[in-house]
């Protein structure tokens, strides 16, 4: 029995040790790659275009492929490296291989600032293989990662929201260019893969918020409009209140969810199916300073800040403007605006607990439209790509930068942030 005990004390002392040892080797004072993620009008046009692909010429049963530019394979993986764990990423791609280097910073760990990881991946005849791993200084034996990579995509396939796009794809295809992603499409989104999209306890959330709305919807009247200064103040007031015991962060994200599907005159059921048995609201145009296009743009651009973040927020808007000067209204730099008011209000609700808090109660307190709107009766609007142009010499040209300018001032000085 003492040698059985001596033998244990050994064996844990070993383990840790060996712990000891591979955290001393992982964590590391530099980063192996330490970039901004940059995004542009031209980064949104070409996954547009992507997608677009897609929708309008793949049908169910058909095999098709997608091609990712170089640069943009790169760019979407610093992106998400900085959305998921605040690092960096930066993605090489060759002939049949891709270097991929990527750093988290790890200021919690007291053996380094950085995580660093550089692998290899590997295309075969499948999802490429990663080989080569280097954590830090430990070289993690390719064997190792033989196992456990199967392992990571059996788990991924028990999730619905992966499932589906695990089992489409049939093979990735590297070049020094491009990925060439080839997959088989059986049809759309099933009732499973909905309703894993948002949890349980967000279903709950976006009840109470529909719900809420609902009941204030049958409260004014027969009019056909709605300002959203009148909606946001009832969800906000029910979010402080939630958020008392709750989180006011996802209490903030859930409110603003439901008015913008609202704004867009959409239903909920395609994120949530449930909400097709749920009470339907009176439907209204919502506005802004009297137009629905602000309404539109300012809580689209709340949503996608408060579910992603500003520089993605930022780009779509803008994307949007450039669209609208190619073969819509023309670009506005009022449109542009609502946008910024939007994401920054979807910015603050997210921010932190505090901030989050402080704009319920401020929203919570009644609003009027000049305070989520800045003043834009002066902006240029409808301008077709030719005058836009001429006149402010395109995106990013000083005549073009002293215009944001001017609207990032006005925004910041909105009652609503205020």
């Amino acid at each position: 029995m003492y040698k059985f005990l001596r033998f244990l004390t050994f064996c844990l002392f070993g383990f840790i040790l060996t712990l000891f040892v591979i955290l001393l080797v992982v964590f590391e004072e530099e980063p192996l790659v330490d970039r901004q993620v940059i995004l542009a009008p031209d980064h949104v046009e070409r996954a547009k275009k992507i997608i677009d692909v897609h929708r309008y010429q793949v049908r169910p049963g058909m095999t098709a492929s997608a091609k990712v530019r170089s640069e943009d394979v790169d760019l979407a993986a610093n992106y998400l490296a900085d959305r998921f764990v605040k690092g960096s990423a930066r993605v090489t791609l060759a002939d049949q291989n891709a270097h991929v280097l990527l750093s988290i910073p790890t200021s919690w760990s007291p053996m380094g600032d950085y995580l660093n990881v550089e692998a290899t991946l590997v295309e075969t005849g499948g999802i490429p293989q990663p080989q080569s791993i280097h954590v830090g200084s430990l070289v993690v034996p390719d064997l190792l990662t033989d196992i456990l990579v199967p392992l990571a995509i059996y788990w991924l396939k028990q999730i619905p929201r992966y499932q589906i796009g695990l089992d489409a794809l049939r093979k990735v295809k590297i070049s020094q260019n491009e990925l060439n992603v080839v997959y088989h499409w059986e049809g759309g989104f099933t009732q499973k893969m909905r309703a894993s999209i948002v949890s349980e306890q967000e279903h709950k959330q976006l009840f109470l918020y529909h719900s809420l709305l609902t009941k204030n919807s049958l409260l004014h009247g027969t009019g056909t409009t709605i300002s959203l200064s009148e909606i946001l103040p009832p969800l906000l007031n029910l979010a402080a209140k939630r958020s008392e015991t709750g989180n006011a962060l996802e209490e903030n994200r859930a409110a603003i969810l439901v008015v913008t599907f609202y704004t867009l005159g959409k239903s909920l059921k395609s994120i949530s199916p449930e909400a097709a048995t749920w009470p339907k609201p009176m439907k209204r145009v919502v506005t802004v300073s009297g137009r629905d296009d602000f309404a539109k743009h300012f809580m689209v651009s709340a949503t996608i800040a408060a579910y992603a973040d500003t520089a993605l927020s930022d780009v779509v808007g803008l994307y949007k403007e450039i669209e609208d000067s190619r073969t819509g209204s023309g670009f506005s730099f009022n449109d542009i605006a609502a946008d910024r008011a939007g994401t920054k209000f979807g910015e603050k609700a997210v921010a932190s607990k505090d901030l989050a808090k402080q704009l319920q109660k401020r929203v919570a307190s009644g609003l009027i439209d000049s305070d989520l709107m800045p003043h834009w009766s002066d902006l240029p609007e409808f301008m077709p790509e030719a005058e836009f142009k001429r006149r402010f010499g395109g995106v990013g040209a000083p005549a073009y930068k002293r215009m944001m300018q001017k609207i990032d001032q006005r925004v910041s000085i909105l009652g609503v942030f205020n």
